[in-house]
């Protein structure tokens, strides 16, 4: 770990891509009356939708690849006896119940996302090559450790608490579907200030600081700081921080550099429309019950399978992981539906407080092309990769011109 720290800030973490670019170009130069008269797939590029169809087939093997090793890693740690196995190890060296659990937990963490580190691997390497993302190598393996060690952290407590609970009432569960929930709408208002670089911005000043100022203004947020993120990245997007001190409006360096005003004005509504409808709420507890509702149906699952002679609760919890691993292919495609309503009535507040649908359209196709998202998202596409309905569909919703999707 420290020589991957070394190596990851011994030099540039990032690898440098200019936007404005072709792409950007092209899409500017799009008229008003094209944008409002034609679908979306007569307005993207035609060869970088060809690259998301591949992306999208390429992308699909290796997420579908990550959660079927996971599960045939802690399938096999369970029946060849192993997790039995450490867990004895653990209670000979740790005394408390509690540490046992825990290190038992982050153990199987362990387990998994060593197993998945091939898929994870090929992941990062298909967008890095199709150059959708400007992480170095060694900047993704130091962050590969870190998102381990932090899952390896949760996997812990959740054994702790759980089998802690399980030994102190036999309504365990609603306790567990209580703090699941808590901590679901928790994340939801904390994770734009985890995944945003507060530290790598800087105060939004010039014409575009005005139209925002405004923008915030019709809004009901004012007064609201507006930084622009000095890191460099293909995706333009923006993000606003929803409570506490920190309350922000965060533009990344692309969409600054790239889009033109009133996307920029589209993209900053879109980010309010969140927290206008008061959506983080109702997210996060479709989230945290499609988390309740699978995980119940991985520990039915497990239940219907004999006890070894050398099982416990703590070791079948390998066998519980497997089959959460298994049923997380079925409940990503619930979420996704069920997420979907949520975009398009973003894109109505932010057409209706931007007043210009043809900037809507245009940042929805420009988005389309640098994120190398497909206008028309096969079925794969739709089932595990986004929770977006596609841009064609959108952008119909907007200009009224039939898709021509299949």
């Amino acid at each position: 770990m420290a020589l991957l720290a070394v190596l990851a800030f011994a030099g540039v973490a990032e690898a440098a891509i200019t936007r404005p670019n072709v792409l950007d170009r092209r899409v500017t130069a799009l008229s008003a009356e094209a944008l409002m008269q034609r679908p979306a797939i007569a307005l993207v590029d035609r060869e970088r939708q060809a690259a998301a169809a591949r992306r999208v087939h390429w992308t699909t093997i290796g997420w579908i690849l990550a959660p079927i090793f996971e599960a045939i890693a802690l399938l096999y740690l369970w029946s060849s006896g192993g997790a039995a196995v450490l867990r004895d190890r653990l209670r000979r060296r740790v005394r408390s119940p509690w540490s046992v659990r825990f290190c038992y937990g982050a153990a199987l963490a362990l387990a998994a996302r060593v197993a998945a580190l091939l898929p994870a691997f090929y992941l990062y390497r298909v967008d890095r090559t199709l150059q959708l993302t400007p992480m170095l190598t060694r900047t993704w393996g130091l962050f590969w450790i870190f998102h381990t060690f932090v899952a390896m952290v949760v996997a812990g407590i959740i054994a702790a608490v759980v089998l802690w609970l399980v030994d102190r009432t036999h309504q365990w569960y609603v306790y567990t579907i209580a703090a699941i929930l808590a901590v679901s709408v928790g994340w939801g208002y904390a994770s734009p200030y985890v995944q945003t670089p507060l530290r790598s911005a800087k105060i939004l000043d010039g014409p575009i600081a005005a139209d925002m100022v405004g923008l915030l203004q019709r809004a009901g947020f004012a007064p609201l700081p507006i930084f622009e993120s000095r890191r460099e990245s293909p995706i333009g997007d923006v993000t606003v921080l929803p409570a506490g001190p920190a309350r922000r409006m965060i533009l990344s360096h692309a969409t600054v550099a790239a889009d033109t005003p009133p996307e920029v004005a589209f993209r900053a509504a879109y980010a309010l429309a969140g927290i206008a409808h008061g959506d983080a709420v109702s997210i996060a507890l479709i989230e945290g019950g499609t988390i309740v509702v699978f995980a119940a149906l991985a520990i039915a699952l497990a239940d219907r399978v004999r006890f070894r002679r050398d099982d416990d609760p703590l070791s079948r919890l390998a066998l519980v992981g497997a089959l959460f691993a298994l049923v997380y292919l079925v409940a990503v495609p619930v979420r996704n539906a069920a997420l979907r309503p949520y975009v398009f009535d973003a894109d109505r507040y932010a057409v209706a407080l931007g007043g210009d649908p043809a900037a809507a359209v245009r940042a929805l196709v420009r988005e389309a092309d640098q994120r190398m998202e497909q206008v028309c998202p096969d079925g794969s596409a739709l089932l595990f990769l986004s929770d977006s309905p596609g841009i064609g569909a959108r952008v119909e919703a907007i200009n009224h011109v039939p898709s021509r999707c299949p």
